[in-house]
């Protein structure tokens, strides 16, 4: 019942006497017990009047009134403003202080002049000031100082040495250092780990995990922003250039390939395939910068799911949860022509229209390409053209592998005669590829006299492995039939193995035939008719190597590194980088700049210089020399 609950009980008995009874409070107001003491005449004073008229005794454990300095009557502090520090805690935070720090100049030397110029108006009483670190605060890569003068009680406010990003978000504004740090990384194979070690090896007291992965991920969303309104740039820069040549706008030629994270497809240890991760990559063929237009980024890779999964929570990537970094099932099986669609369908909604599609041996990404584009366009079609490279590799592997008699090649043992073999196999590949240079060279892209020759030039060319060099004058393009300049004294590889005959018979002749067929008929040439290949595509991918390393897994940044490597490749390291920074709000310093202008200017230098016909004569000659010392 509500009557028989207890009162709760207070601090105050019955019986006692309060504490202030007969005191009073103001010196105006008599006591009320007339045989109390004198009444007092002491007047409490609040905090701010305290501090005004006290003053800091030199050690800052106690205050004294200015007329009571030095005598018994001063005032002892119960909690001090900054006690004093003990010698032990001096030796902690002289070790924590030690090592090397990433620093603003700027900042810093603003930090020394604002310290003095305070310690000159708060301590005027201290003559010499002597200042070091009271105490410091790590921001990431970047650092918080606090100082603190030796010889008084001064200390300055906390000052930043390092410059900050602004943002509209809630929150202190992040350090340029570390957003920078992000940036850099996703264009090297190390993660945060890896960046961690390093900085301890210099001895600079690396940033957490945490905070780096969270950064990581901010930065991956904003240079995968910059790559897709770059590549947007790139494809209206192709409009122009299409413009000025006299040509549909809108048409525009690409070559297309995908990279997987693995080096097999297929897995012996799991179901399906062995690749979690995969790009496809679209690079426009009608300028010689070829540059990429598009991107296509396969994940299954999500940390978050698998961590709830292992918690035995029920989740399914990808879109299971928040923050799935996954695009696709863990199950599905990657497909190119999955990756040709999606391409297919960016481009369509930029109002291109891809007329012709260089591949590889998989024509599955054009199929899906011409699938996409007919969407929207269903008249148009899209025509696949074989890559001569590739399509080169091929010859190489079939005459390597073909079935030839024993008695075609010289040498008296199974191994000298598949030796010899091996080297058939490279010079008809350097032949084959040379032949179709020089006609395109003197044909000018003149397909129907192209193929008119063509016939004649494959029969000498068969002619003359058989030991026949009497058509070569006339029909054959790389060799002239005479003692000195035929192809067998020409050839670096025949040459250099001592290789003057061959001994086929008839079934050897046929086999020969097919395989010259593969890039000498009229049919193989109408697939190679703009003599294009995918090797931009096989550059970026060894720029997504450094990135995106096949090793190492990057479930959340994939497509954030693989956006910066796109990017690299587009407008070369140093302009890419600029980019980079100017985007995530980081403002770099000029030598900074002239350093990455000098970057650009070394790739460009190593671009141009690969393609000099002396360098190329050089490389052939070392390689030919390599040959003859291996033989």
């Amino acid at each position: 019942m509500k009557g028989d609950r207890k009162k709760a009980p207070t601090q105050f008995k019955k019986g006692c006497t309060a504490w202030n009874k007969g005191v009073s409070l103001s010196s105006a107001e008599p006591a009320d017990d007339p045989g109390s003491p004198e009444p007092s005449r002491t007047v409490r004073m609040n905090k701010d009047e305290y501090y005004l008229v006290t003053q800091t005794s030199r050690d800052g454990t106690s205050r004294a009134m200015p007329d009571c300095e030095g005598k018994s009557g001063s005032v002892r502090l119960l909690r001090p403003t900054m006690p004093a520090t003990s010698d032990l805690k001096k030796e902690q935070i002289a070790r924590d202080t030690e090592g090397m720090r990433l620093v603003d100049n700027t900042k810093m030397v603003e930090a020394w002049n604002t310290a003095y110029e305070l310690h000159r108006r708060d301590a005027p009483q201290c003559e010499l000031p002597r200042m070091e670190l009271a105490n410091e605060k790590k921001w990431g890569v970047c650092w918080k100082v606090t100082l603190k003068c030796v010889n008084c009680c001064f200390q300055t406010p906390e000052f930043k040495l390092y410059k900050e990003v602004s943002t509209r978000n809630p929150g202190p504004n992040p350090g340029a250092p570390n957003i920078g740090l992000g940036i850099g990384l996703q264009d090297t194979p190390l993660g945060n780990k890896g960046a961690r070690l390093l900085m301890a090896t210099m001895d600079v007291p690396p940033p957490a995990r945490s905070s780096m992965q969270r950064t990581s991920k901010k930065v991956a969303k904003q240079v995968k922003d910059l790559n897709e309104k770059d590549m947007a740039e790139k494809v209206e820069l192709l409009k122009e250039i299409n413009t000025k040549r006299g040509n549909d706008p809108s048409e525009i030629n690409i070559a297309m390939d995908g990279r997987y994270n693995s080096v097999t497809i297929a897995s012996r240890k799991k179901p399906g395939q062995n690749a979690s991760q995969a790009v496809g990559v679209a690079c426009e063929t009608m300028t010689d910068k070829k540059f990429v237009i598009q991107a296509c980024f396969k994940n299954k890779l999500c940390w978050t799911g698998a961590w709830l999964k292992g918690k035995g929570i029920d989740v399914q990537c990808p879109g299971g949860h928040t923050e799935c970094t996954a695009n696709m099932s863990p199950f599905a099986p990657f497909s190119e022509y999955d990756m040709g669609h999606e391409i297919g369908s960016e481009l369509s909604l930029q109002g291109i229209l891809v007329k012709y599609a260089t591949t590889d041996g998989d024509s599955r990404s054009a199929q899906g390409l011409d699938n996409a584009m007919k969407i929207l366009h269903p008249m148009w079609s899209v025509q696949r053209l074989a890559d001569t490279t590739h399509l080169g590799q091929s010859q190489f592997r079939k005459c390597y592998q073909a079935n030839f008699s024993d008695g075609m090649f010289p040498g008296r043992t199974r191994e000298q005669k598949k030796e010899a073999q091996k080297v058939l196999s490279q010079d008809v590949k350097a032949r084959c590829s040379l032949i179709l240079k020089e006609l395109m060279k003197d044909h000018a892209g003149n397909m129907a006299a192209f193929k008119r020759i063509l016939p004649k030039v494959l029969e000498s060319t068969l002619s003359c492995y058989d030991g026949d060099c009497s058509k070569c004058a006339n029909n054959s393009v790389v060799c002239h039939g005479g003692v000195t300049n035929n192809w067998w004294s020409r050839s670096m590889f025949l040459s250099s193995n001592r290789i003057h005959n061959l001994y086929m018979n008839e079934n050897d002749k046929v086999l020969l035939l097919e395989i010259l067929k593969m890039k000498l008929s009229v049919a193989s040439v109408e697939q190679m008719k703009l003599y294009t290949d995918t090797q931009k595509c096989e550059a970026v991918n060894r720029a997504l190597s450094v990135s995106l390393p096949k090793n190492v897994n990057f479930s959340a940044t994939m497509e954030g590194r693989g956006s910066s490597a796109i990017h690299r490749v587009n407008n070369d390291p140093g302009t890419s980088t600029i980019k980079k920074c100017e985007y995530s709000g980081i403002e770099l310093s000029s030598r900074t700049k002239r350093a990455l202008t000098a970057a650009d200017r070394d790739a460009d230098y190593h671009r141009n210089y690969s393609k000099r016909s002396e360098v190329v004569k050089h490389k052939l000659f070392v390689h030919s020399n390599k040959i003859q010392a291996h033989s």
